[in-house]
């Protein structure tokens, strides 16, 4: 993208190359808006007002120099792709293995959005004291290297640009050499590469058909000097063997994948883009298009077709055999750069630290772990009161006992709330089953709790869930020294409460 003019960038391709731009400086110190409108060729007022709307619909994030990098909802979005797409779901454990039986660093990487080179998908580094310098979402040349030439030998040296780089003495730049050597290596299934991108490296790679259109390789590299052709030779056909597996995985739908949660109608391009990353995200193995990609934009069919093309040609989507368009090489590279972790304390700061400030209670953050069943105290935005309470980021909160927890509990399912051992914490705190499953039915029904010394003595709480795509991961609590209970406006209050976990449960879910 950086690469082309601003006249070859017009409508939502400039928000596309925005996005690849701040998304692919994922890991460094972020941009500012002269240096980012330079690197997409973009004049300062067009990035500036593209920026505005990313930060305004969570996709970036500014700080107080300026600074502009990704926000919480590309990190949601990221997440959410390595949980449905079947390669990003699947592949890791295979990766795993084929890490340990090799004793090599091994990467997954995938052809695109570029004709002419690929990108790592996922990454298993060697343990020892050599590193590779090598990071998820990092560009491969096609031409040098065991990863690149793999994915070469089922896409063909038409691809390739002209003035290929040499990275090293034993890099082939003549793409008739290359053809020629590739022969080989699709006859037997593996690519052989000793030294021609990282000097120091000797790989195999296979290549694998990820999706109709969507090329990607295994490959398993070790250092040159501890490794003999014998070696290589030995690991061709284990490498093979787990770009089947990976193959065969990636075809097979993933279990999580559900269509996009309805959303508002946003009649801008801005709005629509992300909506259409949304699509792509929730339904990686192909969502319709033609009226039914109209339907989910909101859009009448000539804007949708609009946005389809800007979808294939920029490598957000692939086109399918039965029409589909399923997630892409841009879109996957996103993901993987950005990475399949989130922090939900992270995530949700803005909005608990603007609802602190708006209501002037200390605002906290519990987060649930469904795997455990378990919940933590993770952050607290502090209000403008004189005295409030403040527990320590780390904390455990109760699922039965006080606001925090109950409004939790609540939406878990029956199993969970029967297993609950009731010991009083308090005097006030639930003790029989009976008592707290009238809480919680309250609770369902209001949509909020409210507790008084069940878990903190002199604290009177006030708690409202957020989900994560349909099922509870956390609450927003106010906790309020119980003297000065009758001072507030509960109803006030709780209506806050409720909206900001509204627009936490807007962030997560997709």
């Amino acid at each position: 993208m950086s690469e082309q003019s601003a006249e070859a960038v017009p409508g939502n391709d400039r928000i596309v190359a925005v996005l690849d731009a701040l998304i692919t400086r994922h890991r460094g110190q972020g941009w500012g808006v002269r240096e980012l409108a330079e690197a997409v060729e973009l004049s300062r007022s067009t990035v500036n007002r593209i920026l505005q709307g990313l930060t305004a619909r969570g996709l970036a994030r500014v700080d107080a120099n300026a600074t502009y990098s990704v926000g919480p909802r590309l990190r949601v979005l990221a997440r959410v792709l390595h949980d449905r797409h079947p390669l990003l779901r699947r592949a890791p454990q295979v990766m795993d293995e084929l890490s340990r039986a090799a004793d090599a660093t091994v990467m997954l990487a995938v052809h695109g959005p570029r004709p002419d080179t690929a990108f790592i998908a996922l990454l298993r580094r060697q343990a020892g004291p050599i590193r590779y310098h090598l990071e998820p979402g990092m560009e491969l040349p096609l031409h040098a290297g065991a990863a690149g030439r793999a994915i070469l030998s089922a896409v063909g040296v038409d691809v390739l640009g002209a003035d290929l780089a040499r990275y090293s003495a034993d890099t082939v730049v003549d793409p008739n050499h290359l053809d020629e050597a590739l022969q080989t290596a699709r006859k037997v299934g593996f690519v052989i590469s000793v030294g021609q991108h990282i000097p120091l490296a000797a790989g195999v790679a296979s290549p694998l058909q990820i999706a109709p259109g969507l090329v990607g390789s295994v490959s398993a590299t070790r250092l040159r000097h501890d490794t003999t052709d014998t070696d290589l030779e030995r690991l061709g056909p284990i490498v093979r063997k787990t770009a089947d597996a990976i193959e065969d995985a990636a075809r097979q739908p993933a279990p999580t994948e559900r269509p996009a949660a309805p959303s508002s109608a946003d009649a801008t391009a801005l709005g629509r883009i992300q909506r259409l990353v949304e699509i792509l995200v929730a339904e990686p193995s192909g969502t319709p298009t033609g009226a039914e990609l109209a339907r989910k934009l909101s859009a009448n069919e000539a804007t949708a077709a609009r946005l389809r093309t800007t979808a294939l040609t920029s490598g957000l989507a692939v086109l399918t055999t039965e029409r589909r368009m399923a997630t892409g090489p841009l879109l996957l590279r996103w993901a993987a750069t950005i990475g399949p972790e989130w922090n939900i304390a992270e995530l949700v700061h803005d909005a608990a630290h603007t609802l602190a400030q708006a209501s002037g209670e200390t605002v906290g953050l519990t987060v649930y772990d469904p795997a455990t069943a378990t919940a933590v105290f993770a952050a607290e935005a502090r209000g403008s009161a004189p005295i409030e309470y403040s527990l320590g980021v780390g904390t455990p909160i109760p699922l039965y006992a006080g606001a925090a927890g109950k409004s939790i509990l609540a939406h878990c399912p029956p199993e969970i709330v029967r297993s609950q051992s009731l010991q009083p914490i308090t005097p006030r705190s639930p003790t029989t089953l009976e008592q707290l499953e009238r809480d919680l039915q309250q609770i369902r029904e209001a949509g909020w709790a409210q507790a008084e010394g069940e878990r903190v003595p002199d604290a009177f709480g006030l708690a409202a869930p957020f989900f994560a795509d349909g099922a509870v991961a956390g609450s927003l609590t106010f906790t309020i020294p119980r003297f000065r209970a009758d001072r507030i406006d509960p109803s006030a209050l709780t209506t806050m409460l409720t909206d900001a976990a509204r627009q936490v449960t807007a962030l997560l879910s997709v």
